[in-house]
């Protein structure tokens, strides 16, 4: 049965055009944000094909990340990268990434496109340059124009339902000064909140139906602000804000009391107050050994300290029933390098070591996880949820 579109929340819940909840249950595919302007995995699957297996496991949603960079390349994306895609031979990454929108709503999927990086590249570090919705590089028109573009070019396809406006927001170098995000303080250069408002007003002006998923500061880790200044735009009803957790976002083997703590502090807060939505845009850890997950013995500290987290992660998403998107669906990465250092994270084709495909992108890697991230997509609570 397919989505009924267009999506809007109904207090903590996202739901849709009938009033029933829809529970985000997704997978970021990654790549398109880095050096070369697109996905990795096309060099190895058609298109076609990874959007019914990514439908096939169940999930419902796939958050597109994207650069400002990406967005306005006109070179042709190299045929190498697209070897299983032939038929894109000679596109720019603009059309690529079009082609991929097309292939993943037409399995019946929910695509976020997500404002990853200004300029193209790894992300995220506070010495990356883009923290902000504009940087020495960028202007913030440049920002702006670009949600017109997507906006527009998308506005014809009802499961292009949401925009997720700027990844983890976090301090950035712009000119002499270092910024650091604020949240509902007024501050042009800085508020977070007052940019969210511009934005899902201008991408409202365009299309009236996307949701509009607004990251909080600290690397999408914190979300305080909201209860004092939350995000009101002119469409009601369409605000959903968004958490990241890692498991350096927490103490080393945090009791889960305590990281049930943090969490309802830092987000939880804006579910139990039924103030809106908080969609767990990314969150992860190794998938290369179960061991990671609490599914097996751990051999070592960082196993030990991964499952710990995970089973805290787990028992918070689950007891809430919050919507989700797992990063990454990527078992190999894009060329990825640090916009402003040069400094080089990722080779094309290296290990991405969260992914969850076999590194030929035919299958599954790991079904023990697999199968843990499926019991989470069900929802259990909500408008006609029984």
């Amino acid at each position: 049965m397919g989505i009924a579109t267009p999506l809007s929340t109904s207090g903590r819940f996202i739901v849709d055009a009938n009033g029933r909840r829809v529970k985000l249950a997704g997978v970021n595919w990654i790549g398109a944000h880095m050096d070369d302007g697109v996905v990795a995995g096309l060099e190895h699957v058609h298109r076609d094909a990874l959007a019914q297996t990514i439908a096939g496991l169940g999930f419902n949603t796939v958050r597109f990340p994207f650069s400002l960079r990406m967005t306005q390349q006109i070179t042709p994306v190299a045929d190498p990268y697209l070897a299983a895609n032939p038929d894109l031979h000679g596109s720019t990454p603009m059309q690529v990434y079009d082609a991929c929108v097309a292939a993943l709503t037409g399995a019946g999927l929910i695509v976020i496109p997500n404002c990853h990086m200004l300029s193209a590249g790894w992300c995220c570090s506070n010495d990356d340059g883009d923290g902000l919705w504009y940087s020495d590089r960028w202007p913030a028109a440049s920002f702006m124009a670009a949600w017109e573009d997507i906006t527009a070019r998308y506005a014809s396809n009802p499961l292009v339902a949401a925009m997720d406006i700027k990844n983890e927001p976090r301090p950035a170098r712009v000119g002499w000064r270092t910024l650091i995000p604020t949240w509902g303080t007024g501050k042009r250069r800085t508020d977070f909140a007052a940019m969210y408002t511009s934005a899902g007003n201008l991408i409202h002006s365009i299309n009236p139906d996307p949701l509009i998923m607004c990251d909080g500061l600290g690397y999408a880790a914190d979300l305080t602000g909201v209860a004092a200044h939350p995000v009101r735009l002119g469409q009601a009803g369409k605000v959903v804000y968004g958490r990241h957790d890692y498991p350096w976002f927490h103490p080393d083997r945090q009791p889960q009391q305590a990281f049930s703590n943090q969490l309802s502090r830092e987000a939880g807060y804006v579910l139990a107050d039924q103030i809106a939505p908080v969609w767990v845009g990314e969150f992860s850890t190794d998938t290369r050994s179960p061991a990671n997950l609490g599914l097996a013995p751990p051999s070592g500290a960082s196993e030990a300290r991964n499952a710990a987290w995970w089973s805290n992660i787990y028992a918070w998403l689950t007891a809430n029933d919050v919507d989700w998107c797992w990063w990454g669906l990527n078992p190999t990465h894009a060329r990825g390098t640090n916009p402003a250092t040069g400094r080089v994270h990722f080779s094309w084709g290296s290990r991405a070591t969260d992914g969850l495909l076999t590194e030929d992108w035919s299958g599954v890697a790991n079904p023990a996880i697999m199968e843990t991230l499926q019991s989470m997509m069900p929802a259990r609570t909500g408008p006609g949820i029984r």
